[in-house]
Parts: C-alpha cells; sequence; structure tokens
C-alpha cells in the first residue's frame, strides 16, 4: 500500500515557527516583505504563476509579512526586460523590501540571466542568484541556507517521511534552473545516483523504470502541449519506487490543473507518492517563508544590527 508524502504538516508547523520569527523582527522594527515579479505573458503559465502567487500571498500575510505584486507581463516585450531591470534596482535599494521573487519561467525574450544577476543576493528569496547557486556545490544546510525553494522543500519531506536518498538510483525528469537542475545537484551532494532526463533525451522510460525515486518536474501535460507533453504513468515505474510529481499547469480557459503524474495509476505500484494537491506545493510555500524570514534577518543585519542572529 502507498504511503502518502503529504506536506500539510510542514508547511503547518513552518508557519507557525515564521510567526514566532516575525514578532521578533518587528520588535526591532522591521517587518518581512516579499516583492513578486510577474513578467511572463503567456496564457497557461500566466494563470499558473498568478495561481502559485496569490498562494504564497496568502501565507505571507498569514504569518504577519507584508506582499507587493508587480505585473510587468503587459510591458512590450523589447522594454519588458528594460522595466523589469528598474525595477530589480529599485527593490535591492529599498530597505522595506526584505526578499525578492522573479517568478519563473520568464519568457524567452526576457534577459534571464540579467535580472538575477541585478538582484541582490541577499533578498533573493528562491537562491537563483549566481551568487547563491554556489552554495549549492559545496555542503548546504537544510535548515539555515536559502535554498531554491521546491528541492529544498522535496528535500525536508524526504528527511520527514525517513526517505535515504544515499546510493539510490534517482532519475530526475527536467532540468529547468528552478527545480530540475539545482535538485540534481542537491541530490548528488547527498550522495545519491543522479540521472537527469530532458526532451532531447533519446530514451526516457527505461532509466525511469530502474529508478529507486523518479521525481517529475516537466510541467508539459498532454491535455495543454502538443509539443512534448509528458505524463508519469504507473506502468513507467517499477514496484516500490518512490515518486515525486512537480509540475501542473492552469488551463486558463477552464482554470483546471493538469499534472506530470498519473497519480491513480502511480499509486498501484510506488511505495512513497506526493499527492497532485497537498503534496510538494506546500512543501514549496512553506519553504518560501523560511528563505524569506532567512533574507528578512540579512536584511536586519546590514540596516539595523550586525548582532541580529538568525536562530532555527
Amino acid at each position: 500500500m502507498v504511503t502518502w508524502i503529504r506536506g500539510e504538516g510542514l508547511h503547518a508547523q513552518t508557519k507557525e515557527w515564521a510567526r514566532g520569527h516575525v514578532k521578533r523582527l518587528e520588535e526591532v522594527g522591521i517587518t518581512p516583505k516579499l516583492a513578486v515579479l510577474l513578467l511572463n505573458d503567456d496564457p497557461v503559465e500566466l494563470e499558473t504563476q498568478r495561481r502559485f502567487v496569490s498562494l504564497k500571498a496568502r501565507d505571507v500575510r498569514e504569518i504577519g509579512g507584508e506582499v507587493e505584486i508587480y505585473e510587468l507581463y503587459s510591458a512590450p516585450p523589447e522594454r519588458r526586460t528594460k522595466e523589469a531591470l528598474r525595477l530589480i534596482e529599485s527593490l535591492n535599494r529599498r530597505d522595506d523590501v526584505t526578499g525578492v521573487i522573479i517568478q519563473k519561467p520568464l519568457p524567452p525574450f526576457v534577459d534571464e540571466k540579467a535580472l538575477f544577476s541585478a538582484l541582490s543576493p541577499e533578498k533573493d528569496v528562491d537562491a537563483l542568484t549566481p551568487e547563491n547557486k554556489k552554495r549549492l556545490l559545496t555542503d548546504f544546510d537544510l535548515d539555515r541556507d536559502v535554498l531554491p525553494c521546491t528541492p529544498a522543500g522535496i528535500l525536508e519531506l524526504f528527511r520527514l517521511y525517513g526517505i535515504d536518498v544515499r546510493g539510490r538510483d534517482v532519475v530526475v525528469v527536467g532540468k529547468g534552473e528552478l527545480v530540475g537542475k539545482p535538485l540534481a545537484v542537491m541530490l548528488m551532494q547527498l550522495d545519491a545516483t543522479v540521472t537527469v532526463l530532458h526532451a532531447l533525451s533519446k530514451e526516457r522510460e527505461p532509466y525511469v523504470k530502474r529508478a529507486d525515486v523518479v521525481i517529475s518536474a516537466v510541467g508539459r501535460p498532454p491535455e495543454l502541449y502538443k509539443d512534448n507533453p509528458w505524463r508519469l504513468t504507473g506502468d513507467m515505474i517499477k514496484e516500490g519506487a518512490v515518486v515525486v510529481g512537480v509540475g501542473g499547469k492552469v488551463d486558463p480557459a477552464t482554470k483546471k490543473w493538469f499534472f506530470d503524474v498519473d497519480e491513480k495509476s502511480v499509486a498501484e505500484k510506488a511505495s512513497y507518492l506526493t499527492p497532485n494537491i497537498g503534496g510538494v506545493g506546500l512543501a514549496t510555500r512553506a519553504r518560501v517563508l523560511k528563505n524569506l524570514i532567512r533574507t528578512t534577518y540579512q536584511v536586519a543585519q546590514r540596516v539595523l544590527s550586525p548582532r541580529l542572529v538568525y536562530e532555527v
């Protein structure tokens, strides 16, 4: 029988932990404030990002923080990078803004490298600036470091459920900068044997079939994409595999979610499985809160006092 890897407990525990830190920070005159930039005007991506951002914003407000959402997707393509850079420079200077998320994926015409190079690493909640990415190549601290939210959330779920990846064959489907690539690096740091599959991989199913752990982070459900669609089904995995579903998109016409993993068929063979609703998404949201608290302390240490200590 499958064991469901649920994120509700981690999410609730993190919110309570964050509320305590917000009270402590307010005592010294600073309130966590998250700024989010939306730049992608693709209908599916925009609908999905709006849904994610609304949930993140609700979490931040519920712990006593503040949120500013900047909708830059209506700017002309030729001006969008420049407008985003101007805004990022302003957010970097503002001491009341303690964390920034540049919501990914970005449209192809936006200069992603320029945006993340311009963003202050001190306020980088998604840990995607060049400086913060370097942390993944050395030993990282899951509790103390600002780490990519979804990969770190998945590793926190593994720890919570006692899933040890050391020496195990792990397949990550998807090599995106937000999830697949950083997660693969983090898993290798934990001594997993990692294979990364992507759209140009010649054969994906044989690797998936052999894997002890399968993490699907594609986000191209067949219902919404005809070019390189992906869905993980039960016949594709071996008996007893651990399966983590990350990818999901919202149909802008029906507002319905579609996911990477066929939950019903995979549950018949997997030993552990994240539910499409209530699994990795909640773990990601929990990590956003944890990272925002950490970046707020970094801002407070610079603005108020370097003696202000961040305590896990």
